[in-house]
């Protein structure tokens, strides 16, 4: 392409991660002239999905104890079993995505695809059921020759069903998540009040009356929280649990969540990329954003990777693709650190994706979490796609899997193998390949960016929840907001182009 030297530019947005991905998109109708830019040879960012090879070459450049977002990184190949080699598909059968998280059906995000007509570019899968595992207590190596393994309750018909819960754990259970969809209304405020500051364990025993451990781990587990069961709180609890519920049955009986086909979030990303391109948009991969100066009428002379500099009245990035000069938002003393694996597995692990409901759908994802029998370690959770996805041969299934526990890759790998030793499939479940990394995020103050708060926006990154933060788009809107000065009522709503049909 021509160079970009000296041009200028109403935005220049550095990194094709999901945020800026979904900036590009609510300004693709915009008429500003755009830049976007990444310094990676891919689209997607920390988002991004990869073939099995890429995802070699990733880890391979991600594998030093360095001080970015990804470290530790390396890839394990059984080396002494011909037959598991063998069943290793080719590169291109798989697409390994880097964040898998799923999306709740309530999830603000929805509806913005919607309403900015990129939906009919997507498709969306449903998110099924969430199970319980337990991971082995014996740090010597030895192993359960069969972990507990259930089916997290997802309804009033669930529980009472349930012949692992006594009448008076059942009756306490409907108790509380009758509570749970009401309580942030006027009707519960005064309960709310009283117990959101208290530990959820015990809350739950003293002010619901659930003393059985059989009943607090399905909760636990639906509120996806990264704590352990000794420091989660009702305030971090039972929000989520609410989000679960209220999320379930809105796109059909038996769910409540989904995920992108074909690579997770990053389709997501590229989708919008394609958006801010058609809406006339510049789009170049391999330059970043090296350095930026202030100019005297407040826009931003930008330094690329390659030495041109381009002007800018706006500059836009999540941390990574900004100078560390720009940082200002985010903590250099505190940082939330995170043991990660995608695994692709022999065997389709048919009993995470029944049908949803009695004639429903077949979910290609399903979600487990794993805990110790110590309480005050973190658990794990594995989100499970199957071949369904598009991300790996019929006949497989890939497990995405993360924890906040000290231990790290030994707890992702003992997760693991819990879940695998409970599939009950007929032939051995084993782990083909497998992709293990830590992701260290810093945690951000509120406070805007520095000296060029005015006209340089840090978008936060996208957090390494279980499911995606309704806090992505917040930061989006408030980005747009200020790029545009348009009200929030027409965020992300596009009419129809010419030849396009109204639909809604």
């Amino acid at each position: 392409m021509e160079s970009l030297d000296k041009t200028e530019w109403d935005v220049v947005i550095s990194g094709t991660g999901l945020p800026q991905s979904l900036l590009a998109l609510s300004l693709s109708r915009s008429g500003l002239n755009i830049l976007h830019v990444d310094r990676n040879g891919y689209y997607g960012g920390n988002e991004a999905a990869f073939v099995l090879s890429e995802a070699e070459d990733w880890a391979q450049k991600h594998s030093g104890d360095t001080q970015g977002t990804f470290s530790h990184a390396e890839v394990v190949r059984p080396s002494d079993d011909s037959s598991v080699k063998e069943q290793l598909g080719q590169s291109r059968a798989y697409s390994l995505a880097l964040a898998p998280q799923l999306v709740y059906t309530r999830s603000s995000l929805l509806p913005a695809l919607v309403s900015s007509r990129t939906h009919e570019q997507l498709e969306f899968q449903a998110v099924g059921s969430w199970f319980t595992v337990s991971i082995p207590s014996d740090d010597s190596g030895s192993q359960e020759t069969s972990p507990s393994f259930a089916r997290v309750p997802s309804g009033r018909e669930d529980i009472f069903s349930d012949n692992t819960l006594d009448l008076r754990a059942k009756r306490s259970l409907t108790k509380f998540l009758r509570f749970v969809s009401t309580y942030d209304t006027e009707e519960q405020q005064e309960q709310w009040e009283r117990i959101n500051g208290k530990a959820a364990v015990q809350s739950l025993r003293e002010d619901f009356g659930l003393k059985a451990e059989a009943a607090i781990a399905p909760l636990l587990a639906l509120a996806l929280t990264s704590s352990s069961p000794d420091a989660a709180t009702m305030a971090e609890v039972v929000p989520k649990i609410a989000r679960h519920i209220r999320s379930t049955g809105l796109f059909g009986p038996g769910f409540s969540a989904v995920l992108p086909k074909w690579g997770g979030l990053s389709e997501v990303a590229q989708v919008a990329c394609r958006a801010g391109a058609v809406g006339g948009g510049v789009y170049v991969l391999g330059k970043g954003v090296t350095g930026v100066a202030q100019k005297d009428d407040g826009a931003s002379e930008v330094e690329l990777s390659d030495g041109e500099r381009v002007s800018g009245k706006w500059l836009v990035g999540c941390p990574d693709d900004l100078p560390s000069s720009l940082r200002s938002r985010a903590s250099s003393e505190a940082s939330e650190i995170v043991a990660r694996s995608v695994s692709i597995i022999s065997s389709p692990l048919a009993m995470l994706f029944p049908a949803t409901s009695e004639g429903g759908v077949t979910p290609a994802g399903a979600v487990v979490v794993a805990t110790s029998s110590d309480p005050k370690e973190p658990p794990v959770h594995i989100i499970a796609h199957s071949s369904d996805s598009g991300e790996c041969p019929q006949g497989q299934c890939i497990l995405y899997a993360f924890t906040a526990s000290s231990a790290g890759f030994r707890h992702l790998e003992a997760a693991i193998g819990s879940l695998l030793r409970s599939s009950g499939d007929e032939t051995e479940s084993k782990v083909l390949w497998s992709l293990r990394f830590q992701q260290t995020l810093p945690v951000f103050s509120s406070e805007p960016a520095g000296e060029y708060q005015q006209k340089v926006i840090e978008l936060r990154p996208l957090p390494t929840d279980v499911a995606l933060s309704e806090c992505v788009l917040e930061d989006v809107k408030q980005a747009w907001s200020k790029i545009k000065g348009d009200t929030a009522d027409d965020f992300m709503k596009f009419p129809p182009r010419e030849g396009e049909e109204e639909e809604f």
